[in-house]
């Protein structure tokens, strides 16, 4: 009788050294991305943000990196009441007026200093303008918002801001379908309750949390299961197509809806409410378009270059607001190029002094500069 033991011992060995191996591999790859830097999976750039029972996700107070990557880098800090501001926000003097700007990235704009974002280049045009009061714009902008989350955000943290304006910022290229998302969240009134997931779930995010690699692996699988579940080209480019899906139009009613509530908030505090559309960067890029069509072309759509923003005009008419939009500002520039930066979405400093200059002629003309 032939002794299989020694076969068996030999496959476990083989089987231990396996994954030794990836085990090597993933620790020499976390370090090596840890060092590199330059990727939003890094554990110092997630611990800016934590769960939040009565918002979903926000910053984390009193929270501080040194966010690098090939293009810049930059030193953030989130102040006590959870916005990116290097000084805490008290109560507000006799003299003072105060803007707040609710948003995504694009406002929190984490890849400029914050004395270059277009909220505090606003600020100092407002004070050269205004020299009787004493103006503060807050950045109130969250990565990954919604006008759903950002309803709840105002409601619940930012109203206490003592506003005289607030700015609603959509970022036209993925606010439409994120609402929709969050669309029961809208009709509960409260986002899903964090406390029910299982403490090994848990601990298992919290891992995920902690490594580079896994974070990234996490971004890679979002982005196939978006592809996976969405015909045609991939989700955030269905805001631009010819026949958009209809969570697209369904999300533009929800992003109204909650807008609509911010406006309502704002108004019974006594400010004023106001929208500006943020467009993407392929929109005033010639060259990124053209990739763009091409990728949508191949996947059997039609991309629409500024259709996203033209839907949310129309979406958000009803509620009477001013409204700016960016696009035509930001496509009559002679240095369209230069306006975002080229390895993501985000302006540059060149596209923030733009915005601010845009935004600040805005609010004269619509008198929200009193």
């Amino acid at each position: 009788m032939i002794d299989a033991r020694p076969a068996w011992r030999t496959r476990l060995v083989r089987l231990a050294a396996f994954v030794a191996i990836l085990a090597v591999e993933f620790a020499v790859l976390e370090a090596g991305m840890r060092v590199a830097g330059g990727t939003e999976a890094s554990p110092s750039f997630q611990a800016l943000f934590m769960t939040d029972p009565d918002v979903g996700h926000r910053l984390r107070p009193g929270a501080h990196s040194l966010y690098r990557t090939v293009e810049f880098t930059t030193d953030l800090k989130i102040n006590a009441q959870g916005v990116r501001d290097d000084e805490d926000i008290g109560p507000k003097a006799p003299n003072e007026r105060r803007v707040v700007i609710l948003g995504d990235s694009l406002v929190l704009s984490v890849q400029v200093p914050l004395a270059e974002t277009f909220g505090k280049l606003l600020e100092a045009k407002l004070n050269t303008a205004d020299p009787a009061h004493h103006w503060r714009v807050i950045n109130a902008g969250v990565q990954g918002y919604c006008p759903v989350e950002e309803w709840f955000f105002f409601d619940r943290i930012a109203a206490a801001f003592q506003p005289d304006v607030v700015i609603v910022a959509p970022f036209v290229a993925n606010d439409a379908v994120e609402s929709f998302d969050r669309e029961s969240w809208l009709d509960a009134g409260h986002p899903p309750d964090v406390s029910t997931t299982t403490a090994a779930v848990t601990r298992l995010r919290r891992l995920a949390r902690a490594s580079m690699v896994l974070q990234v692996v996490r971004l890679r699988l979002d982005l196939l299961q978006s592809k996976l579940t969405t015909p045609g080209p991939e989700r955030p480019l269905s805001s631009y197509l010819a026949d958009p899906p209809p969570d697209v139009t369904r999300g533009l009613d929800v992003s109204r809806r909650a807008i609509d509530l911010i406006e309502k908030r704002a108004a019974a505090m006594g400010a004023r409410t106001a929208l500006v559309l943020v467009p993407a960067r392929f929109q005033t890029d010639d060259a990124d378009y053209g990739r763009l069509d091409e990728t949508v072309r191949h996947a059997g759509g039609v991309l629409v270059r500024n259709s996203a923003s033209e839907r949310f005009r129309d979406a958000l008419a009803p509620l009477g607001l001013p409204m700016l939009d960016l696009q035509p500002i930001l496509a009559a520039q002679p240095d369209r190029v230069r306006l975002f930066f080229q390895r993501n979405v985000h302006f540059t400093p060149r596209g923030h002094a733009v915005a601010a200059d845009a935004i600040f002629t805005f609010m004269r003309g619509h008198a929200l500069v009193r």
